[in-house]
């Protein structure tokens, strides 16, 4: 037998193996070197027979080994185990139980049943028992009937939409006879494995459902799909900095000073790298050191680093997994990992089942539950009528911060100039601000056709009836696979290898290859070679990112249900955007001050009437019909609360409310911190005294606590009540140590005369143990400052004109930096009056980068810019603001007692 050994493909990746060694063994290439975990030398590429045959002159050994290869057979063919197996009633085979369900459900979808739904489940379901997948169905139709039960909030979504059947069994939510969906997209009788059916889950139930898989098809049958980790660009430079033994201040310097998205090639990377530094890229690109640098970090992001855990995909199968896949354990006990990715398994045609969270489905089930506690009526989603004018008027104006899909700058730049009037087009929307559209040139085309300013045109004629509904340009995938079939004559599964492509890394390489293939195909369809390569460029675009229409619609039903719930009942979808933090694409603060705007009210923290969450409160005194309704603010935005404290409370709080501070502390005997952090959100205000007098008091009361040692000041988070309790030798030096309860002494002596807190400690306060406030917005403290500068609010700028020079100031919200945009920036700003999108042109970001990528609160001159009813500020220069003058009396918002919110900073 002969083998070259190699260890890489080209001659050229020696140094890259070099410096993995050198990462993976945590130390630089010289000290990997000196252990000998590098390899001897560099001549471990991969050569071809004739060169090898040159190192080795042994004809007979290569003989061997081709011998040797042409008898070795590898079959990885699962469709024998693929399912565990479903028991269907008694008489009845799998596919006709499938098929009375189907039934079962049809009157409830359909009441008028028409020729063409009875034809296309017919369709369908010979489809189905063809590729021997009526189980699979069902597996996930009992998943979905389990959740329903169990009162669990879930519902299919991505190309499961495409088929009726998943929709007559429940497992999906949209119509996809209404909206003209492609079944092929999800099946066709070529296909050789398993369709996906993805299924988000209220993060907060997932947990369960999770678990009814495992309880229902046995440990050794079920795991979780792995996801390969690869570096990125900041991680990249880190540890490529690291083998080479770069000192660590200098690696963390080039590491920040670099963008996520910085672009490709060594080039742009060093110009980032430089430019931080201050040093002009050009006269030092070509530095040895340098560009060896550049070059093996720009090699190094991509590269596989690790093994982690899908976010959601789970492996299922009908004989035990160890006989099937390589397995790790998972850090949770009685979990396995299984060593194939979800493109693995959908090769090996093994079934996997997405159960994903989703947040905003916890956020809707909180929002109802709510409404229902609190009015007695819980609002039907299902029932809801989706056209609806007011939600789409305000889907209109951009008012949409926190509403699902829609909320980002973009769709906010986007929504007035579509205009949304019925559900389609709310699809359109969701599908649209997509990398795909954008790169297949579709977006200002389909503005245009929409606002009427362009006629709405088809390269061919056979595209008509594929692109009417998006006025002839292409935004789905399931018209690329139509187009595949209807203009080149590709079969469902040829067209289907476009849809794998399209959902791969690797996909422009495969692309590449159907390229003549497609231009045949349109050619024997009498489309003409300028056209065809016209649509395969477009079909190109979306080579990576594309979005299919299935899974918009699914998104667009979430996204107009949240955009109801937040036009009509805004206050309950407040309390579960506020309890389901992080998600979307605004800061808890940005979501307050929004609500502020609109009218709702929110109350701070109460010890008497708040819980360990955000909720629902009547507000009392208000002489209007129906009940209305503010949020009270929860403990679970008080810094110092862990979870176990927060318990504590609201168990304290069942048996009657605290009567004084004192009585407070005595049943609840919080650790310092934590009552500090109380008393400076006004938690404790109801009382009748001031904060600065109630801490006064704490201290007192601390003090007068007998037999036991002050409490320690150290920040109780992650701690909770082990603040509170001295450990076993600690005790042994405090013998009278006894619960506080009847300890406490009561002290005569009056406290000094002592300020009340102004409005802006009292916001300051707010935004460093909360991270937002009830009061004042923050930009208002700063208001004499902007004033000082000439620097009008934002409600003001939006009243001007087209055209006019503008300055002004606000807290940025978000940042974005779109591959798309050549080096221009996106910036949104606030303050108390109202929003505003930036416009940065290169020149303009690099000249200010150094300052304005992190701080809070910026102020702006440009000139103003409205187009379709979107107003943007085309900024040519950014100030900052003096705080100087301000800190010589109170924080400044822009210090670090004063710590505003941070900013969404996304592509």
């Amino acid at each position: 037998m002969v083998s070259g050994a190699p260890r890489y493909a080209t001659a050229t990746e020696a140094a890259l193996l070099d410096v993995l060694a050198a990462i993976r063994h945590n130390c630089t290439l010289e000290e990997a070197a000196e252990r000998g975990r590098l390899l001897p030398n560099h001549q471990y590429w991969m050569r071809d027979g004739e060169q090898l045959l040159e190192l080795l002159p042994y004809p007979a050994a290569f003989q061997a080994t081709a011998e040797l290869a042409a008898r070795a057979e590898l079959k990885l063919d699962f469709r024998h185990s693929r399912f565990p197996g479903f028991t269907a009633p008694p008489g009845l085979s799998p596919d006709q139980y499938l098929e009375q369900l189907c039934r079962r459900g049809l009157p409830g979808r359909y009441p008028p049943q028409s020729p063409e739904v009875e034809a296309r489940l017919l369709h369908e379901l010979r489809v189905i028992a063809k590729c021997k997948l009526a189980e699979f169905f069902l597996i996930v139709w009992e998943l979905m009937d389990f959740a329903r039960r169990e009162g669990i909030p879930a519902q299919g979504r991505g190309s499961a939409a495409d088929s009726l059947v998943a929709y007559l069994l429940g497992i999906t939510r949209v119509d996809p006879i209404a909206h003209h969906l492609l079944f092929e997209r999800f099946l066709h009788e070529e296909m050789q494995g398993t369709p996906d059916i993805d299924i988000d889950i209220s993060s907060a139930h997932r947990e369960r459902l999770i678990r009814h898989v495992y309880d229902t098809y046995g440990q050794d049958r079920t795991g979780m799909v792995c996801t390969v980790i690869t570096f990125q660009a900041r991680l990249a430079i880190r540890q490529v900095g690291a083998a080479f033994g770069l000192p660590q201040p200098v690696v963390e310097k080039l590491s920040r000073s670099v963008d996520r998205w910085y672009g490709k090639g060594e080039q742009a990377l060093v110009a980032q790298l430089l430019e931080s530094g201050g040093e002009h890229p050009e006269q030092v690109l070509t530095a040895l050191a340098w560009r060896q640098f550049a070059r093996l970090v720009e090699a190094v992001v991509g590269v596989p680093r690790h093994l982690s855990i899908h976010v959601g995909g789970m492996l299922v199968t009908g004989e035990p997994l160890w006989d099937i896949a390589p397995l790790e354990r998972a850090s949770m006990p009685g979990r396995v990992v299984v060593q194939f990715d979800k493109d693995d398994v959908e090769d090996l045609g093994l079934i996997k089942i997405d159960l994903l969270g989703l947040r905003t489905l916890s956020v809707v089930a909180e929002t109802l539950q709510e409404l229902e506690d609190a009015t007695g009526e819980r609002p039907d989603l299902e029932a809801l009528d989706l056209a609806d004018p007011e939600v789409y008027a305000m889907c209109g104006r951009a008012d949409t911060i926190g509403v699902f899909q829609i909320e980002s700058r973009a769709q906010q730049q986007t929504l007035p100039r579509t205009n949304p009037r019925e559900f389609n087009d709310l699809v359109v929307e969701v599908a649209i601000i997509r990398p795909g559209p954008i790169q297949g040139k579709a977006v200002h085309p389909y503005l245009r056709r929409r606002q009427g300013r362009e006629p709405v045109t088809y390269l061919h004629p056979l595209l008509e009836p594929i692109l009417r509904d998006t006025l002839g340009v292409i935004l789905y995938q399931e018209q690329i696979l139509e187009i595949a079939m209807q203009l080149a004559g590709f079969s469902a599964g040829e067209a289907d290898r476009f849809r794998r492509a399209m959902n791969r890394h690797r996909s422009r390489v495969e692309m590449t290859s159907l390229e003549q293939g497609f231009l045949d195909g349109c050619a024997r369809h009498q489309v003409s070679k300028e056209v065809a390569a016209e649509l395969f460029e477009a079909v190109r675009g979306f080579a990576e990112f594309g979005f299919c229409r299935s899974h918009a619609a699914a998104f667009a039903r979430t996204a107009y249900e949240t955009a109801w719930l937040r036009l009509y009942h805004h206050p309950a979808y407040l309390v579960g955007l506020l309890n389901h933090q992080p998600m979307g694409f605004y800061h808890p603060s940005v979501l307050v001050e929004d609500a502020k705007r609109r009218g709702v009210k929110v109350l701070s923290v109460d010890v008497n009437l708040s819980r360990g969450r955000c909720h629902l409160e009547e507000l009392l005194g208000v002489p209007a019909a129906p009940r209305q309704f503010g949020v009270r603010l929860g403990f679970n935005y008080v810094r110092e609360l862990g979870e176990n404290l927060r318990e504590r409370l609201d168990q304290e709080r069942e048996l009657g409310p605290y009567r004084s501070p004192e009585d407070f502390w005595r049943r609840t005997e919080l650790p310092r911190p934590a009552l500090d952090s109380l008393v400076m959100v006004g938690a404790l205000d109801s009382f009748g005294e001031s904060r600065r007098k109630l801490l006064w008091r704490l201290k007192a009361v601390e003090e007068a606590l007998t037999g036991s040692r002050p409490l320690r000041s150290a920040s109780a988070k992650g701690q909770d009540d082990r603040a509170v309790i001295p450990d076993a030798e600690e005790a042994a030096d405090f013998p009278a140590a006894q619960p506080r309860q009847g300890q406490l002494l009561d002290l005569p002596a009056e406290p000094p005369q002592l300020a009340e807190l102004t409005a802006m400690e009292r916001a300051a306060a707010d935004y460093r143990i909360m991270g937002l406030t009830t009061g004042a917005h923050l930009v208002s403290f700063l208001r004499p400052q902007m004033d000082g500068l000439g620097a009008i609010p934002l409600a003001e700028v939006r009243k001007a004109g087209r055209g006019t020079r503008v300055l002004t100031a606000g807290l940025v919200i978000t940042r974005q930096a779109p591959h798309s945009a050549h080096g221009m920036r996106f910036f949104t700003v606030v303050d108390e009056t109202a929003q505003l999108d930036l416009v940065l042109r290169p020149q303009v970001y690099l000249a200010h980068r150094a300052w304005a990528n992190h701080e809070p609160v910026i102020c702006a001159e440009g000139v103003l810019q409205v187009a379709d009813g979107v107003m943007s500020l085309l900024v040519e220069r950014l100030v900052q603001l003096p705080g100087a003058s301000l800190m010589a009396k109170e924080p400044s918002p822009t210090d670090s007692l004063f710590p505003a919110p941070s900013a969404h900073d996304y592509h």
